[in-house]
């Protein structure tokens, strides 16, 4: 499968010695929906900056499409849909100047997907109307989406795509991206919001203090958690007759009990089902524990 994006001993040095990234060597697929995690400043947006050709690397190298990113940025940004972390698109232009203008830009602007993108985010001819200063941060934030979308790019590049959006609109994106990806486009995310990356991204890669901690397949990631369970018995329980292998169990007062399953769960539902359960509580594992054991020695 084509390589879209790979980078390798990547590395930019800001004056004064600041490391935005070092020495980062990552790839991602054609088709791939691929999360870049990592706290303030750890070195995300400066990547992403690389890749787009905003700023150029100190050493090292990002190919795009399987081209250099510097020597064939115009080319390659043709098939670029990109949108910043902070964005307020040409405030003197009304939005639907904007769209057009950008549509022209990249030469290839699918109008019928535009409307179905309008429809999606809830911005009416009206709006599109209304000069981009007018805006709330929401609707800027909306547009710029659309923009990034409009010409169905073989790649999207995100910075921290959900700021300033309601709930709402982030299940909208949410939904965009994986139909988006359905249908053989390839988006690399940059955010430090897990549930955005558990809720749309294949893999995710974890970058810490601008170098690379670990690359994680999300559904391997989920499968191999520790779960807690909650039970809360009818009656009290002889702690003895709920002891097993598959769990380590982190309290029990009376008729609560607080466990972590370490093994088949299976065994534990039955040996549960022995007793009389006033409720039971297993929630799903999250992804910010995995997040929080790459950054917990800077956790106070």
């Amino acid at each position: 499968m084509e390589k879209i994006i790979e980078t390798n001993g990547l590395t930019k040095y800001y004056p004064g010695g600041i490391i935005g990234i070092e020495d980062l060597s990552l790839s991602v697929e054609e088709g791939e929906i691929y999360g870049f995690l990592g706290a303030n400043g750890a070195g995300k947006t400066t990547t992403i900056r690389l890749l787009v050709n905003l700023v150029f690397p100190t050493r090292g190298n990002a190919r795009v499409f399987g081209k250099d990113a510097v020597k064939h940025h115009i080319e390659i940004c043709k098939d670029i849909g990109y949108i910043p972390s902070s964005v307020r698109p040409h405030n003197h232009m009304t939005g639907d100047d904007f769209l057009n203008y950008m549509g022209k830009l990249s030469g290839n602007c699918d109008i019928n997907y535009r409307k179905y993108l309008l429809k999606k985010f809830e911005m009416s001819d009206k709006d599109l109307q209304r000069k981009i200063k007018e805006y709330s941060t929401g609707m800027a934030r909306k547009l710029a989406l659309i923009q990034t979308f409009q010409h169905k790019p073989r790649l999207l590049i995100m910075d921290e795509p959900t700021e300033g959006l309601d709930p709402i609109m982030q299940h909208t994106f949410y939904e965009l991206v994986k139909e988006y990806g359905n249908n053989g486009g390839t988006v690399f995310i940059s955010s430090h919001h897990l549930l955005e990356v558990e809720q749309v991204c294949h893999r995710a890669a974890i970058i810490r203090n601008g170098k690379l901690a670990a690359v994680e397949k999300i559904n391997e990631v989920m499968k191999c958690m520790i779960r807690t369970i909650q039970v809360k018995f009818k009656n009290p329980v002889d702690i003895a007759l709920i002891q097993c292998d598959d769990w380590d169990i982190d309290s029990f007062k009376g008729t609560m009990l607080t466990a972590k399953i370490k093994g088949d769960i299976d065994k534990i539902i039955k040996l549960l089902s022995r007793f009389e359960i006033l409720d039971i509580s297993l929630p799903k594992p999250s992804l910010q524990d995995v997040f929080l054991d790459y950054y917990r020695e800077e956790i106070p």
